[in-house]
């Protein structure tokens, strides 16, 4: 599965890499990147920016608070939230130089009607405690102040708007995320983020793949950027840790119905077995395309 190649800066928006995509027995996973023609003009960047909030107000009788968890509710209030959160996103890479900022859509064991989203930092961690308060401050704003906020931001933190944008993100299997994943994509053209859409993962894999990202070609190189990638240090660093010693039966591994279930069988194929020194893993609850049965009377 090819994961992470990036489209030309200046490539039509509308030519996609043609993807490579892995078909298994629960859905079709197709990662792809799309660039934009930057233009990094500030008049035309608030113009973008206003047009677009436009099109995802926020709740009148709502605040929002970003937590460890980021931000978290129903899904039905978070499309405002979302695309806030990804103007967030371009102000975080820009103060970094660049660097590119992960961004999940996900509620981990909330009910389906859930849904939320956090930002991820460059090395793979959690976003920086002084920004949970920017982005709650601009999940917050008037709808005609989210300009200004981002400008008062971008001034205060001392970010150069010329600065090129990055973003990568993805998302589970929740009915709610293709529509989140719109607001966020519309956030992310709106400042001219540069942006590669990893579909659907795991949080893990989201924050691996952000680490592996801003690593490349360093000394500090921390893998493949890929999903590939994930499963195989996963599955060296296992064996490595199972190295002389023995198991007895199996693990049973309940994944709630969520996509953990389809990603968990594809870790298992870079797993050793019992038979060679590695564990038996059965999975229970991992039926993705029934929305409703997501984290319901799981064991």
């Amino acid at each position: 599965m090819a994961l992470g190649n990036k489209t030309p800066k200046h490539q039509n928006p509308q030519v996609l890499q043609k993807p490579k995509p892995l078909v298994d027995n629960h859905t079709l996973y197709i990662t792809f990147s799309l660039s934009i023609p930057i233009d990094r003009n500030i008049a035309t960047m608030e113009s973008r920016v206003l047009q677009a909030a436009k099109k995802h107000p926020k709740p009148a009788d709502r605040s929002f608070q970003y937590g460890t968890a980021g931000f978290r509710m129903k899904a039905n209030l978070l499309d405002s939230v979302v695309f806030r959160v990804g103007l967030v996103a371009a102000l975080r890479s820009r103060k970094l130089g660049g660097q590119t900022i992960g961004i999940m859509v996900t509620a981990s064991h909330n009910p389906p009607e859930d849904n939320g989203v956090k930002l991820v930092d460059p090395m793979g961690e959690m976003l920086e405690n002084s920004w949970e308060a920017y982005s709650t401050e601009l999940a917050n704003a008037r709808d005609e102040d989210v300009w200004k906020v981002y400008s008062k931001l971008e001034k205060e933190l001392k970010i150069n708007p010329e600065t090129p944008a990055r973003a990568i993100y993805a998302r589970d299997t929740r009915p709610s995320g293709p529509k989140l994943i719109a607001a966020l994509i519309d956030a992310l053209v709106a400042t001219g983020t540069e942006y590669t859409d990893y579909k659907l993962l795991t949080t893990p894999q989201l924050h691996y793949l952000t680490r592996c990202t801003n690593t490349e070609g360093t000394p500090q190189s921390y893998g493949e950027i890929s999903e590939k990638g994930y499963y195989e240090k996963l599955g060296s660093a296992f064996t490595r840790a199972m190295r002389g010693k023995k198991t007895v039966g199996s693990v049973t591994v309940d994944c709630a119905n969520g996509v953990g279930g389809p990603k968990l069988a594809e870790l298992i194929k870079y797993l050793p077995k019992g038979s060679d020194g590695g564990v038996e893993i059965k999975i229970i609850n991992d039926d993705v395309l029934k929305a409703e049965v997501l984290n319901h009377e799981v064991r």
